[in-house]
């Protein structure tokens, strides 16, 4: 009794994946025109926020400022190599100051490519 509980059992799974399957198909293909209107034409046009210009136009200035304050650091760190010493917080603050101005500068990036 209990295997031919179970065999009914395997068969119905195989039914429903088949059926499953086939309603798949002809909703695929319903959607691609083979019956009915097709699928629905579907457009979205991006806007930017309201303060975005200003928000770009603030990470303009810190980049530029970024860019500055690393180049000061190089020179500064240029002559202190001239004079043979050169310190250790002057090689950690210009380690973080190119990393700052390089995050500013791909954070530019993005923000500007998505708004």
């Amino acid at each position: 009794m209990m295997k031919a509980v179970e065999k009914l059992r395997k068969k119905a799974r195989q039914v429903a994946i088949v059926a499953g399957l086939a309603i798949t198909q002809g909703l695929v293909a319903f959607a691609q025109g083979g019956g009915g209107s097709g699928a629905p034409s579907i457009t979205v046009t991006p806007e930017a926020f309201n303060g975005s210009q200003g928000l770009i136009t603030l990470l303009d200035y810190a980049m530029y400022a970024a860019w500055i304050f690393v180049f000061g650091l190089i020179i500064y760190a240029v002559f202190e190599m001239r004079n043979g010493v050169l310190s250790e917080g002057v090689k950690k603050a210009l380690g973080g100051a190119i990393g700052a101005a390089f995050l500013l500068t791909f954070g530019w990036a993005i923000l500007t490519g998505v708004i």
